[in-house]
This record gives C-alpha cells, sequence and structure tokens, in this order.
C-alpha cells in the first residue's frame, strides 16, 4: 500500500533522513556563505578602519608642519634662517616624511591691486594667449572694482547674465577661489596660478626676496637668472644676511619691497606607508607683536 511514493517502501525512515541530510547540507551551505561575507565584510571594515588611522596620521603630521613652519616665521631670528620665500624645506617627524614651503603674501601676485601688465605677465605665464590675457585681465579687474562700467576687454552684469552666471561681484577678492567665478577664467587657468596670488594683504607689487622660483619666471626672468638668484637668496639666509637685490635690467615695475607678515604654508605629509596629506593654510601674524595669537585665514585640506 506505501509504495509509489518516491521509492521508500515500508518504512518513512530512509525518506526522512534522507530529507534531513539535504536541509542539513543546505544550512551547512548556507552558514559558509555567510561566514565568507562576515569575513569579507570584516576585512573591508579593517581596511577602511586603517586608511582611516593612516589618514587621521597623516593630517596630524601635515597640521604638526603647519605649526613647525609658523614657529619658525614667528621668530624673527629663526625667519632669517627660513626666510618665507617659497624655498622647500623637508623636516622629519613623528616617522613620517613632510615637505614645507612658506612665502609671505608680500612675496605674492595680490589679486585685489595687481595691474593690468602684472596680471597679464601671470596670465601668460599660465599659458593664455595674447589676445586671451587682455580679456581676463580686465575682467579680473571688472570683478573687483565697484562700478558696472566694463573696461575695454572686461566684462560686467550684461555679460555674465548673458552667460547664464552670477557676477561680477564689483568688490574685493575675499578668497583665491573666487578668481574661478570670473568669466573666463577656466579650471585649468585656476589651477595654473592659484598658488602664487593672495588676497590677503595691501602691496601692488611682489617682493623678489620673498617671490618663489615659479613666479619669478612668470615675471619675464629666464630659467638661469632664477636659478642664480635662488643660489645668492639662500646662501644669504644660511648665513643670515638679507636677500640680495634683484638685477633685472631697467624695468623694475612689477617688484616692490612689501612684507605682509602673512604666510601661505602648505605642508604635504606622509606616513610611514605612504598615505598622504596636504594641508594649505593662510597665517596672518602681524598681531603677534603686540601680544595676539596669529589669524588662521584660510584652511584647506586635500590629499
Amino acid at each position: 500500500m506505501l509504495a509509489g511514493r518516491g521509492g521508500c517502501v515500508g518504512r518513512f525512515d530512509a525518506c526522512e533522513s534522507g530529507m534531513v541530510l539535504v536541509i542539513v547540507l543546505w544550512i551547512m551551505a548556507l552558514l559558509a556563505v555567510m561566514a565568507g561575507s562576515f569575513a569579507y565584510s570584516m576585512r573591508i571594515e579593517t581596511r577602511l578602519a586603517t586608511d582611516t588611522v593612516e589618514r587621521a596620521q597623516a593630517r596630524a603630521l601635515a597640521e604638526a608642519g603647519v605649526a613647525y613652519a609658523l614657529a619658525w616665521q614667528l621668530d624673527p631670528e629663526a625667519q632669517k634662517q627660513w626666510p618665507p620665500n617659497g624655498d622647500l624645506r623637508e623636516w622629519s617627524f613623528g616617522g613620517g616624511r613632510l615637505r614645507i614651503q612658506v612665502v609671505d603674501a608680500g612675496g605674492l601676485v595680490n589679486l585685489n591691486t595687481a595691474n593690468t601688465e602684472l596680471l597679464k605677465a601671470l596670465l601668460a605665464s599660465a599659458g593664455v594667449d595674447a589676445q586671451d590675457q587682455d580679456r581676463l585681465a580686465d575682467a579680473i579687474q571688472d570683478w573687483r572694482d565697484p562700478d558696472d562700467q566694463s573696461l575695454p576687454h572686461g566684462a560686467e552684469g550684461g555679460d555674465y547674465r548673458s552667460a547664464g552666471r552670477p557676477g561680477p561681484k564689483n568688490a574685493p577678492f575675499e578668497s583665491i577661489e573666487e578668481l574661478g567665478e570670473v568669466l573666463g577664467v577656466t579650471q585649468a587657468i585656476y589651477e595654473r596660478i592659484a598658488d602664487v596670488e593672495t588676497v590677503f594683504s595691501y602691496h601692488s607689487g611682489v617682493n623678489p626676496e620673498l617671490a618663489p622660483a615659479r613666479l619669478l619666471q612668470a615675471l619675464g626672468l629666464d630659467e638661469r637668472t632664477v636659478a642664480d638668484y635662488l643660489r645668492t637668496r639662500t646662501s644669504a639666509a644660511v648665513d643670515g644676511l638679507p636677500a640680495p637685490p634683484l638685477q633685472f635690467g631697467d624695468d623694475q615695475s612689477f617688484f616692490s619691497p612689501s612684507r605682509a607678515s602673512v604666510y601661505h604654508i602648505a605642508v604635504t605629509a606622509e606616513t610611514q606607508t605612504g598615505t598622504p596629506v596636504i594641508i594649505k593654510a593662510v597665517i596672518d601674524g602681524r598681531e603677534v607683536a603686540t601680544g595676539q595669537n596669529p589669524r588662521v585665514l584660510a584652511w584647506r585640506v586635500g590629499r
């Protein structure tokens, strides 16, 4: 009477045992999959946690680099040995490696005061052709001036509306990032000149004693002249002497003796495992002599 039921004849034990075995095997397979998934998730989480710790360590190193550089700049005697002129300094600390550059704002191009010729020289160094140099130099000045009267090649409210963009500000630049909002300034142009600009001082020219090499070349000095000048400038710093004057023919229109005591500090830090962090900070040290603490004017973190 029990024949025909899946081949189990006379008793249910064999069928039940087979079904239990199949269920047990499925459960074991499921547990194996779950265990594998859990192990994989743990590896991912461990890796993420390790990366987070490494980034935190790299950031702490970079912040230490900013503090280290600032300490040198706020000590007048120490600054003679480490002038804020963009020369690269390397420092090993906490098991990591740091590369530090400090530039006094007086050695950079001030977006709020630079004249047409200085702006054009800077744009030329970024690969902008002659026709676009006039257009962009005027557009930069139209952005910062208080009126809505366009310079011959510039851009005012109507031009921005036609392009479907807000602007101009008709007020001074408050950050370097604002330059990217000027009509005609592409991301590529911005990235090529951002590191040699400032908005945190009042000077109108560039102090060659404090200017980084790239900016000196942008202002028309040939590579050999810049290399020779940097060599003598560095030698003077080692000896605790003031930087030598820059001999640049008859045209000194771009240069001024300005010192701002506002420091652009760039620190690249790497941990022992090679995890990098870059901090670019601007620190105002002008009031330190009166007992005030230095003020952070800008702080950007990247990789």
